[in-house]
């Protein structure tokens, strides 16, 4: 199911059409209709490929708002919506915002959705709480469709992905390549919807330990094992520093790399009782 804000302009439907064009295929997320698409309604699908998610603004061919006759007669819709998936995360929308908040001012738009008692001013917080409230319902309502992707709370899906925006550029900046800049793995148990996050670990470099990790994948060749991040923390936080200028992501210290090695495997750690299963990203949801 699609949840979708309608554009409209109070007291006319005219607008810079080509100039709304150009500004949706300046951004190098946004890919245009294909030149010998015969429909009448043009797509412009957004795809994120960091966080895997995306949206379509459509321009369509005729009125597209439902019960048009519902909301005040002074607003004009101008056949134009973004529109995507009632499930995306919050951090998700929130980016979707940013181009949204965009097109408004740019077009002296007003957005309509069918949460909206009405036609309403642009404000981010109404947009934000008006998506929340509809997936929460939609979620509530649809248990078995819900049941089939893994839970992470709304904090932690943002820590994950605004790590994820920043990694190419951490990789980009770090000269040292004895230096692991951490991928995530997400991992859950037979008959959970939990979401656990892990980062693994060779034993020799130093790594980059991104935010919201609860579990450490040891995995230096010749011993594996998963522990918990807490209990690492619990014995070795002084061995990891902040990163300038990235906020909560920490680099293991150098000289401390091989005392990390030696505590994970000397000391007693409690073991996983559960058989722990990976997954794609696209598996998660955060309600």
């Amino acid at each position: 199911m699609n949840f979708t804000f309608y554009f409209l302009k109070e007291g006319t439907r005219l607008y810079e059409k080509t100039e709304l064009i150009t500004y949706l295929v300046s951004n190098q997320y946004i890919t245009p209709p294909s030149e010998d698409s015969t429909s009448l309604s043009k797509v412009y699908t957004y795809y994120n490929p960091i966080l895997k998610f995306k949206a379509e603004f459509v321009m369509a061919d005729k009125n597209i708002i439902p019960h048009l006759e519902k909301i005040s007669p002074k607003y004009f819709d101008v056949n134009f919506c973004v529109r995507f998936n009632v499930l995306l995360s919050n951090f998700a929308v929130e980016m979707l915002l940013d181009i949204i908040e965009d097109i408004v001012r740019k077009f002296k738009f007003y957005l309509y959705n069918q949460a909206f008692p009405d036609v309403v001013s642009y404000r981010r917080d109404l947009a934000i709480k008006a998506f929340d409230s509809w997936k929460k319902a939609y979620a509530t309502q649809n248990p078995e469709l819900v049941a089939k992707y893994n839970y992470l709370d709304t904090l932690s899906y943002s820590q994950v992905c605004n790590y994820l925006i920043k990694k190419r550029r951490l990789e980009l900046t770090i000269a040292n390549k004895n230096i692991k800049v951490s991928d995530y793995i997400f991992l859950t148990t037979e008959k959970s919807r939990t979401t656990y996050i892990a980062v693994e670990w060779d034993g020799e470099s130093q790594i980059v330990l991104p935010p919201a990790v609860d579990i450490l994948y040891l995995n230096d060749g010749k011993i594996s094992k998963y522990i918990a991040m807490n209990e690492v923390f619990a014995k070795t936080e002084k061995f990891f520093i902040p990163i300038d200028g990235y906020g909560n992501i920490l680099l293991l210290e150098e000289k401390a790399v091989k005392k990390l090695h030696k505590i994970l495997l000397k000391e007693r750690f409690a073991p996983l009782h559960e058989e722990i299963i990976p997954f794609g990203m696209e598996k998660i949801l955060d309600v």
